[in-house]
């Protein structure tokens, strides 16, 4: 049988209905959405063509599979060329239209990661926008968060480019097909150390009770961490030492305080309201 062609990649990975789940990324997740569009995502197709090993082991995902409201699969598989060097994709509407987009990060073995962004169409798995890719091989990206950063309704994604090189951070939105930068980047942060299968230590909540989200994010030694505010700009908004180094993802509760793991199990929280 010929199988289909989904001509809205420009990379020409296959996309096509499956009957049943495929070999699974080991420990990768599965995300789950409500409404239409994609309501389940995770990654497949283990493979060991690429030697970054950023997240720990040298095994990354050549395949994405998604499910749709009805109950329906779909598979998509990448070129030799390319991996998804993630572990659970993201599914978020980025576009109003009520439907999950599937967010996720792509590796094009000699050009470094990118964002790329998925969702299920009449053809299959479909790319909906991507960034470029970082430019070379062996570099990579954390998405730090997803939520309406700006306060202005959708939903924003917050990325960290080149998490243990200087820390790049960047806010992107799907418009007109594009994922656009929204802000002028600001150097200096982290988002993950290397081996980590956290992809993200970020926190995302309303820290300062204005009712926007902010960000937060360790510095670039993960001693100290920033608070972020995108409603008016892109902005530092507070930023403090703490006494050790970040280890795990840190969480930001109703009360706008700050849980922050540390090295032997250690936690503090930090408010600064």
């Amino acid at each position: 049988m010929k199988l289909p062609i989904a001509g809205a990649l420009a990379l020409l990975a296959m996309s096509l209905p499956i009957a049943a789940a495929q070999e699974r990324l080991p420990d990768g997740g599965e995300a789950r959405a409500r409404g239409q569009g994609a309501v389940k995502a995770w990654y497949a197709g283990p493979t060991d063509r690429y030697d970054h090993a950023i997240l720990g082991d040298a095994i990354e995902a050549g395949s994405l599979v998604a499910v749709d409201a009805g109950g329906q699969q779909y598979r998509l598989d990448l070129p030799k060329t390319q991996v998804f060097e993630d572990i659970t994709p993201r599914l978020v509407d980025l576009d109003g239209d009520g439907r999950s987009e599937i967010v996720t990060i792509r590796t094009t073995i000699l050009a470094g990661a990118a964002v790329a962004v998925y969702r299920i169409g009449t053809s299959g798995l479909v790319q909906v926008a991507t960034t470029a890719p970082l430019g070379r091989t062996h570099r990579w990206l954390s998405i730090a968060g997803i939520a309406d950063f700006t306060g202005a309704g959708g939903a924003q994604i917050a990325i960290v480019k080149t998490p243990h090189i200087g820390g790049i951070v960047e806010i992107l939105a799907l418009r007109g097909g594009k994922l656009a930068r929204l802000f002028q980047p600001i150097g200096g942060y982290s988002s993950h150390f290397i081996g980590s299968r956290d992809v993200s230590l970020a926190g995302v909540g309303d820290v300062d009770g204005d009712g926007i989200v902010d960000l937060v994010l360790p510095d670039q030694a993960r001693r100290g961490l920033a608070v972020f505010s995108f409603a008016n700009g892109m902005h530092q908004k507070f930023a403090t030492a703490v006494p050790g180094t970040i280890s795990l993802p840190m969480q930001v509760d109703g009360a706008g305080r700050i849980r922050v793991p540390m090295e032997r199990g250690k936690i503090v929280e930090i408010g600064f309201r």
